[in-house]
């Protein structure tokens, strides 16, 4: 009786005021609870926004530890109203086993679920510590999404992935488009502080690549007075100039943590093309690979396949990527991220860093979820099509644009169109030059 109606035992054999309590106390519980479902089906977004409350999150904490003490209390008293040392030994054997089992579930979930939101809670304050909103342009966010690849010998972050999530505010329908951290020449916007410094793009010859504008900016406090990271902003203003979007947030990930987070969930399953060399070496002698073929990637294979250019190059690296973007995208059920969120979390805190505050998670989350169930098209600018040492800027451009509208009206991707160069040989671009295509087809 107290594990379907909590006070019940009371009322019928018990203190009754007491149970009437219990009784009162729980009816108000499932009334809530049975509101907030409501409310979280006519608006979403305000009932994610509370699971992203850091305040919330505590009050609900607490208030589980005071919800989950008082029904401990009354399983003791079911126990003793239940009279067990007047029972016959196997009965009352029986009596204790039940509920002592009944009182460690109910003890060891509520742990769990404390757990879960101190987690929660503190990826929140950690991670998303911005309080800056952006609002969408045109009914769209724009996110860049950075891959750093920092180590000991290297300058600066040197973003090894860069990819704008450019993402339909109402439906969450969503266009990637790639850029190649080769590209030269690339422009800034007139109201960057950069374009005093290169007025006529970043041309400075072939060491001016689009992933050594952080490097050469990062000092720049004369540029960026204001700013925490000056060469992530150079970086920003330069991924606007090549786009001609204006970018509302950023999202980085770093590389390594992203080998938790994979192992974190249990790894994710690719259906790799061809065979994929692992670490910066091809002798044959001493190389690993990922072998071609449906299988779970762990953490680090997935970092392999998604950043190997070992006999291939950086376009087939960005149409992996891309892959594996989706493949996680499509596999992370709430399911699996709620049996693994502690070691998410962790990795989280290490994987990530973002200007994207905490008050907005509701909505992207909102978005994430609508995302889901659509086809996810995407831009890569890489050869023949655009010319990565004198890039028409103009051309990029007018594909983006033509792709987001498509995106808008909803035009379905041409399914026989491959955006994925694992498909093709090392160092054959031509299979990599369709500007446009249906992701989950072309992987």
């Amino acid at each position: 009786m107290t594990v379907v109606a909590p006070g019940s035992a009371q009322v019928a054999v018990g203190r009754r005021w007491v149970g009437w309590v219990a009784l009162t106390a729980w009816a108000a519980l499932l009334l809530g609870g049975g509101y907030y479902v409501w409310h979280a089906g006519t608006d979403r977004v305000s009932a994610l926004n509370n699971a992203f409350d850091a305040d919330a999150l505590l009050r609900l904490r607490i208030g589980l530890a005071v919800v989950v003490i008082a029904w401990l209390a009354l399983f003791i008293d079911a126990w003793r109203l239940a009279r067990p040392f007047s029972l016959t030994f196997w009965r009352g054997a029986l009596v204790m086993v039940v509920n002592t089992a009944l009182v460690a579930a109910v003890g060891g979930s509520a742990v769990f679920a404390s757990e879960l939101l101190q987690v929660q809670r503190d990826v929140v304050k950690t991670v998303f510590k911005a309080t800056k909103t952006s609002a969408p342009l045109e009914g769209r966010y724009n996110i860049l999404l950075i891959g750093a690849d920092s180590g000991k010998d290297r300058t600066g972050i040197r973003p090894d992935s860069l990819t704008v999530a450019s993402i339909d505010a109402g439906t969450g329908r969503t266009v990637l488009v790639s850029i190649p951290r080769n590209l030269q020449n690339v422009p800034f916007p007139e109201s960057s502080p950069m374009h005093q410094v290169y007025p006529y793009g970043y041309n400075c010859g072939s060491e001016c690549l689009i992933n050594a504008v952080h490097t050469a900016a990062q000092n720049r406090t004369d540029l960026y007075p204001n700013s925490a990271d000056p060469g992530l902003d150079a970086t920003i203003d330069a991924v606007e100039g090549v786009t001609d979007l204006k970018i509302n947030y950023y999202v980085m990930v770093n590389l390594k943590g992203f080998r938790k987070l994979v192992d974190a969930v249990g790894g994710v399953e690719m259906d790799v093309k061809t065979r994929i060399a692992k670490f910066g070496h091809d002798d044959a002698w001493k190389q690993q690979y990922i072998e071609p073929g449906k299988q779970v990637l762990d953490g680090d294979n997935a970092l392999w396949y998604a950043r190997s250019r070992v006999q291939s190059d950086d376009y087939t690296r960005m149409g992996r990527q891309k892959c594996l973007m989706a493949a996680m995208l499509d596999q992370l059920s709430p399911q699996k991220v709620v049996l693994n969120a502690k070691d998410i979390a962790a990795s989280g805190k290490e994987l990530l860093s973002t200007n994207l505050p905490a008050k907005e998670l509701g909505q992207f989350a909102d978005l994430a979820l609508k995302s889901r169930g659509e086809k996810v098209r995407t831009v890569s600018l890489v050869p023949p099509v655009v010319n990565t040492i004198t890039p028409d800027f103009a051309a990029i451009h007018r594909m983006i644009d033509e792709a987001i509208q498509k995106s808008e009206r909803n035009v379905p991707p041409d399914p026989k169109s491959t955006d994925d160069p694992e498909t093709s040989k090392p160092n054959d671009t031509q299979s990599s030059a369709n500007t446009t295509d249906d992701l989950a087809a072309s992987c």
